[in-house]
């Protein structure tokens, strides 16, 4: 979750001298798209993770909704 949210943190980040006009547009969205492509192998990391684990901390539905949210959420910024 820590990793995930970094990179959505990074991502937002890089949305955010897109907007503000403090980075070229080309190299601002291949920013973005780099932190989305690592969000999503962050989250097969996890979905993989919660499989193959017999107990989880806390219930597999939520972990897979929470992860499922932060991807979405990094997700929009493309």
């Amino acid at each position: 979750f820590e990793r995930h949210a970094a990179t959505l943190t990074d991502g937002a980040a890089a949305l955010r001298s897109l907007l503000d006009g403090t980075q070229a547009v080309s190299a601002a969205y291949a920013a973005i798209a780099a932190h989305e492509d690592a969000a999503d192998a962050i989250t097969r990391e996890a979905l993989l993770a919660v499989r193959r684990t017999f107990i989880t901390p806390f219930d597999r539905s939520d972990i897979q909704a929470l992860v499922g949210s932060l991807d979405d959420a990094i997700d929009q910024m493309l």
